[in-house]
């Protein structure tokens, strides 16, 4: 009895399912029967009107009809292209100048305690004239008489030393010493900015280059949807407004290679005149990343700077001339005495037989000079003041200097970790886009918008690495580190 009563339980419930299962093959067989006459006559797809965007060549500076011969025909590294800065750049040759100008200062203060040679030589020939006269009773006068020639000749030779002037001369010679010291050290300035200058100039040339390889690379992408676009359009399974939307895009891109072509072009002529040649000069960088610096202590890297720095020299020998100038002005009145050693010759004849020998020493000294050497003295403190002032300002700039470097070199390394990062999920973003609209399951705008979101990314990435070389560039220059040799 129980096994009766089981077996019409599922009998009923079989029937059940059949009736609920038959409106839905209804249902199903009416939308079938809606959807045959459409794909019986499917219409054709609307062609959009588009306008397209060629894609013109790369605009070329023509090169100058005389290469330089100091760069070579290959990609140059950072290092290279500072090295032809140092032998080509017109201010460091003016920079140069100024430490032949001091050099020559040098000379002449040393000159002061040097013996110094003097060298006379004369000829001389006198007439005389003996005139008689006479007459009267309104007669003429009648003159006459003698000529008396004396000839001459003089010869004289000087040695003339200082022999002690309470230092001052030995001090203006200390003053001008350190002046010269800190000419070279501002030519090293000069140099090491030149150098900074090149190597930025450098990594933006760099960057430019590496950013039109991303926007050529982009435009390819770009043609791509937009060939898959129109096939889909032709096979019925897209929009027009899909094909009007790629080639937009296609359009936009173009429009950003040329943008990035023509930065290109003139970061090459900016580098070009930072190295001291023809802008004109086509050349050609390698793709090269400037070197870790080792040192990441903030604390050594200030000292190294200021043991290193050209301008915390500069001022120091600044300081130390000012020093000088003032002990020497606290001089200027002190008494100085000199010896000199003459021989002259005289006579009528070319080589004169009488010899004079004199040998004397001179005293000189203005103990009463109104007021001079104090007001001397008054400029020469206020100078050293200021010089100290300065060496002051310097160091904290210098301080300064490597601070702002090692900050920004941290952070330009944190952004490449996350650029990075940024393109991995970018490129992902634009397969899985660009997949489900091959699949009809997404839209052409998902396609848009993750290409756009991947230039974003790879373009990010290309500017935190230029970031973290030129950031290099200046830590290094912040530090004081050696300059590339020069050839």
């Amino acid at each position: 009895m129980l096994a009766l009563q089981f077996c019409n339980y599922l009998e009923y419930m079989r029937i059940e399912r059949i009736k609920m299962t038959i409106p839905r093959l209804y249902l199903i067989a009416a939308m079938a029967a809606m959807c045959l006459p459409s794909a019986a006559q499917q219409t054709p797809p609307i062609a959009p009107k588009l306008q397209p965007a060629p894609l013109p060549p790369a605009v070329v500076l023509p090169g100058p009809e005389k290469a330089p011969p100091d760069v070579p025909n290959r990609p140059l590294t950072a290092d290279e292209a500072a090295r032809i800065a140092l032998h080509n750049q017109p201010n460091i040759v003016a920079a140069a100048a100024e430490v032949t100008s001091a050099q020559g200062r040098t000379g002449q203060a040393r000159s002061g305690l040097r013996p110094s040679l003097a060298v006379t030589s004369s000829y001389n020939k006198v007439q005389t004239i003996h005139t008689q006269g006479g007459g009267g009773g309104g007669g003429v006068a009648q003159t006459g008489g003698s000529n008396v020639t004396q000839t001459g000749f003089f010869g004289s030779a000087s040695i003339h030393q200082l022999l002690f002037d309470f230092n001052h001369t030995r001090d203006l010679l200390r003053e001008a010493s350190a002046s010269e010291r800190a000419a070279n050290q501002n030519l090293t300035r000069v140099q090491a900015d030149t150098v900074l200058q090149v190597k930025q100039a450098f990594y933006t040339l760099a960057q430019n280059e590496r950013l039109v390889a991303v926007n050529e690379s982009n435009v390819r992408n770009q043609q791509d949807h937009l060939a898959l676009a129109q096939a889909r359009l032709n096979a019925g399974m897209g929009l027009p407004s899909d094909v009007v939307r790629a080639q937009t895009a296609v359009s936009d891109a173009i429009f950003n290679l040329n943008v990035a072509r023509n930065n290109a072009a003139i970061s090459r002529v900016d580098l070009a005149t930072a190295m001291g040649v023809d802008p004109r000069t086509p050349i050609q960088v390698s793709d090269q990343d400037e070197p870790i610096t080792s040192v990441t202590d903030v604390g050594q890297l200030v000292q190294s700077a200021q043991l290193k720095r050209p301008e915390v020299l500069q001022a120091q020998a600044g300081l130390l001339s000012a020093r000088f100038a003032e002990s020497a002005a606290r001089n200027s009145n002190a008494p100085s005495l000199a010896a000199t050693l003459a021989l002259s010759s005289r006579g009528t004849d070319a080589l004169p037989g009488t010899d004079q020998l004199n040998i004397g020493a001179t005293l000189t000294w203005s103990p009463f000079d109104s007021g001079l050497t104090a007001g001397r003295v008054k400029e020469a403190r206020g100078q050293v003041d200021a010089a100290r002032a300065a060496l002051g300002s310097t160091r904290l700039a210098v301080t300064s200097d490597v601070s702002q470097a090692y900050l920004n070199l941290r952070t330009a390394e944190q952004r490449v970790t996350t650029a990075d990062a940024e393109v991995a999920n970018a490129q992902e973003g634009a397969r899985l886009a660009e997949g489900r609209y091959r699949a009809g399951l997404g839209t052409f705008i998902d396609v848009t918008d993750a290409q756009s979101a991947l230039l974003t990314a790879r373009t990010n990435r290309v500017n935190a690495q230029t970031a973290v070389n030129q950031a290099r560039s200046a830590l290094s220059r912040a530090i004081g580190a050696a300059l590339p040799t020069t050839r």
